[in-house]
Order: structure tokens, then sequence, then C-alpha cells
């Protein structure tokens, strides 16, 4: 019982004369290496050190361990794909000639096409779909397996994934 009354007689101690001398938190990172850099009105920082390991926020502070932290407010462009209305749809799948690509006459401006097998490899890019109604891509000299089908609107940087199996 000693103990736990030493300590917390301790942490009050500490509380009194951190509230006294007038602590206040601010964006500091400690690490083995890492710089800044100014270009314009862009500051580009980083560091190499340790990961995250844990993070403490409350209403108007936050605290994190090894990475920087962009200041409250500041919003990174995240863009929401909807696949319902993107209207999508790839068929037959699992497919062994063709693929048929589907997407909704609403997505104007058309998509781009880029193919990946399971590892990451490119298989096809940058194949240009206008035509809402329909495009037949031939998969016919491919490897069986699981490949990925992104595609990327020509408007925004938006992408949606679709899984198909090429048997």
């Amino acid at each position: 019982m000693n103990r736990f009354l030493l300590f917390a007689l301790f942490w009050c101690s500490f509380l009194v004369a951190a509230r006294a001398q007038g602590v206040q938190l601010f964006n500091q990172v400690v690490s083995s290496s890492g710089s800044t850099g100014a270009q314009g009105n862009y500051l580009v920082s980083y560091t190499v050190g340790e990961p995250v390991v844990s993070t403490l926020s409350g209403t108007a502070n936050r605290l994190t361990q090894g990475f920087h932290q962009p200041p409250p407010g500041f919003m990174v462009s995240i863009y929401d794909v909807n696949l319902a209305n993107w209207g999508i749809e790839v068929f037959p799948n699992p497919s062994d000639h063709f693929l048929n690509i589907r997407f909704a006459t609403g997505q104007t401006g058309g998509l781009e096409l880029r193919v990946l097998d399971l590892l990451g490899r490119i298989i096809l890019a940058n194949q240009p779909l206008q035509d809402p109604g329909g495009t037949q891509l031939d998969c016919s000299a491919w490897q069986p397996g699981v490949y990925f089908l992104q595609l990327q609107s020509t408007e925004s940087a938006a992408t949606a994934t679709v899984r198909f199996i090429r048997i």
C-alpha cells in the first residue's frame, strides 16, 4: 500500500510541476534518420525510425510514436469509390477465352483498364474503355490463375478493382 501512495504522490507532484511550468505538446519526432524539404508551398518530412506502437488522442491533442502527423484539420485527398455507382460488370467469371467488361453509362469520360496477376505484375496496361455497352478482352493467351482488373476513371484518380479467374 505504501508503494501505491508513493507512486500517486510522485505523479501528483509531477502534474503540479508540469502545470506550473506551462508544459505544451508540440509536433516532434525523435528518429535515427530523416529530413525535411520545402519547395514552393509544399513541405515534405520523413523519418526512419520505429513503427507506430500506439496512438493516444483527446479533444485537442494527439500523441503517436514513430511518425509525423499532419496538423489537425489537414485533409489528404481520398476518393470514395462506390462500385454500385460505377455499375461494373465483368463476365463470364471464371473465363477461358474472352472477358466482357461493362460499366454504367453515367461514368462520363470513360475508364482505363489495367490487368495484374497475383504477384502484382502488369499483364495489360493503359487500355481505354470508352463504350459503356461493353468491351471484350481476349485473355486466351494468359496462364490460368487469378487476375485483378483495375479500372481507373479518366476524370479523377479513383480506381476500382475486380477479381477474376482465368481457367
